[in-house]
């Protein structure tokens, strides 16, 4: 424990200063830590305060895990998920080599994150041929290590289709780098429709050869990693008959919760249909690539009046974590602030109330409502043959929505929307009556101008109807 503990203060020594490292560590990893950037407070940084967090793991705390007789595991609730490891100069690397381009993984630090976990009862590593340098690393960390000390989950990777005997060399090749003669977990990597199963699996026998790996013990379990439509999961769970599978990895958070589109199901729908057939589930992107860790101020404050003691971040995590069902929940740490603040929140992890995850799908539909124009401001579509000030028009609504105050009559959650409302018919008003979105003819000769490629007319005529509403109180 000494060494590991030797290994999270260089890291963190490198990150900022030590007397700052020293508040952060104690007993293996205690202290406070701030849903803010660690990096931005130790660079003196002057954004706005945030509640504090758990505090950090003591060096005997586990977090919170589960026996599943499905496949006879016992699994972290939390899982690293290894596609964002950090990269020297301070990147972090990804899918094909596509984020932190050309920089080496920073094995030290890969080192210190993948002690500090087990140590807390991160058993579960998530890693893929396609993820840069990943299973590379993750190997040698965990390497260091007895085998039945963690579970290691790869995929294959073969989005060019290819053959069996392409399949079993990738196979083959990720036993090599991770440096172990089996894997625990081994997904189709995005096999989210029929079309991905025919061309990838099944007509170029790779489905049989993945199975064969199975029966002689080199591949404990099999699943698949999922982005599809509700009809590409029905056919997906249509299969289960056939090649029995052991788990299931799909993305879920609150925003995609009850958000569709025409090519990505709802998350709901997702886990309740994989959840009534008894799988056990894998989720990704809890936290949607970072993006819910740093929220809106307007949202931080809600949310740190139901939970002060968890971080943006940590009410993401919580709140996939407390459907049943979920095997372990994968985040993509790239640094040991990250880490020891993930742990902190799965160390005597209770589950989030209905209250607390209605809280969050309110946010999640604010932030849709909510959604910019996207102008900005260059003016290449003036000036208007009618006198509509377009960009005035649009600054006026994109800041109300940038600011999460943009008026809705019909949004139960908005109680300051008489407030909101007097603020925005203010600022649209202070443009002249001339120059306003009501003025606009819709002749649509501003829109090949917009290097942003906006429908113009049709954004000015949402603002006019908005308007219109209102006005009428």
């Amino acid at each position: 424990m000494a060494e590991n503990k030797k290994g999270i203060d260089n890291i963190l020594n490198k990150e900022c200063d030590r007397r700052t490292a020293l508040k952060i560590m104690a007993a293996g990893g205690a202290g406070v830590l701030f849903s803010g950037s660690l990096l931005e407070s130790c660079k003196g940084s002057t954004a706005k305060a945030t509640p504090a967090p758990k505090m950090a793991a003591g060096a005997n705390d586990k977090i919170a895990s589960a026996h599943w007789n499905t496949t006879g595991d016992t699994v972290g609730l939390l899982g690293l998920g290894c596609m964002r490891l950090p990269q020297q100069g301070g990147q972090q690397g990804g899918f094909g080599g596509g984020f932190g381009r050309g920089g080496a993984i920073d094995q030290e630090q890969v080192n210190a994150m993948v002690d500090y976990a087990l140590a807390h009862g991160i058993n579960y590593f998530d890693t893929a041929p396609a993820y840069n340098g990943s299973e590379a690393a993750m190997g040698i960390a965990l390497a260091r290590h007895p085998r039945e000390s963690y579970l290691l989950a790869t995929k294959m990777s073969n989005f060019n289709g290819g053959t069996a005997d392409a399949a079993k060399q990738m196979f083959n090749t990720s036993l090599e780098r991770l440096q172990t003669t089996y894997i625990d977990y081994f997904l189709l990597h995005g096999a989210s429709s029929k079309r991905d199963m025919d061309n990838r699996f099944v007509n170029n026998g790779v489905m049989d050869f993945i199975q064969g790996e199975k029966k002689a013990g080199r591949i404990k379990h099999i699943g698949f990693s999922f982005h599809g439509s509700r009809s590409d999961m029905d056919y997906m769970l249509s299969l289960h008959s056939k090649y029995h599978w052991d788990f299931i990895q799909i993305q879920m958070n609150y925003v995609d919760w009850e958000a569709a589109s025409a090519r990505n199901a709802d998350a709901r729908y997702l886990y309740e249909s994989i959840y009534k057939l008894g799988i056990p589930i894998v989720v990704m992107e809890p936290i949607r690539g970072g993006a819910l860790a740093n929220v809106h101020d307007k949202f931080r404050e809600m949310m740190a009046e139901a939970h002060p003691e968890l971080s943006p971040a940590g009410m993401a995590l919580s709140f996939v974590a407390s459907y049943p069902g979920i095997m372990t929940v994968l985040s993509g740490m790239s640094n040991m602030e990250q880490m020891t603040e993930n742990v902190a929140t799965f160390t005597n992890f209770k589950a989030l109330s209905q209250q607390d995850r209605d809280l969050l799908l309110k946010i999640a539909r604010m932030q849709r409502e909510n959604s910019t124009i996207g102008c900005t401001a260059c003016r290449y579509c003036m000036p208007c043959g009618y006198g509509v000030d377009i960009p005035g028009n649009f600054q006026i609504y994109d800041k109300s929505a940038n600011d999460y105050c943009l008026p809705n009559p019909d949004g139960e959650h908005d109680k300051d929307y008489a407030k909101n409302r007097r603020a925005f018919l203010n600022k649209y008003n202070s443009l002249d009556a001339s120059a306003r979105a009501d003025k606009c003819a819709s002749c649509r000769a501003c829109v090949s101008k917009c290097p942003q490629h906006i429908d113009i007319p049709t954004q000015l005529n949402k603002i006019r109807d908005l308007v219109s509403v209102l006005e009428k109180g």
